[in-house]
């Protein structure tokens, strides 16, 4: 979850090893991405194709916005995560499955 206070917070870009979805809960982004660039406002659905690397930037105060992803294996076949996994496993399969890369 990514939390930004004021208009004009970003976070560094990024790509993600599988397809994903992000909530965008509250407020505005700009999603810049290096296919160009697409606005939205919440409450929206983002979807992200694996290897689209992405960055976001705040229009708006107070704007929340959560990466929604399944844990999955190395080769992205199988999901790893039971329904039923605690948070001291879950920590432990974040540490073993790379979700995201950082852009330079």
């Amino acid at each position: 979850m990514h939390h930004f206070l004021n208009a004009g917070d970003f976070h560094v870009g990024h790509s993600h090893t599988f397809d994903h979805i992000t909530l965008l809960s509250t407020g505005k982004v700009l999603m810049k991405h290096n296919k160009g660039e697409q606005e939205f406002t919440a409450p929206h659905l983002i979807v992200t194709p694996k290897d689209v690397a992405h960055q976001f930037i705040a229009l708006a105060d107070n704007t929340v916005f959560c990466c929604i992803h399944a844990i999955r294996d190395g080769d992205g076949v199988d999901d790893v995560a039971s329904p039923e996994i605690t948070s001291e496993q879950q920590w432990d399969l974040l540490s073993q499955y790379a979700l995201t890369r950082t852009e330079s």
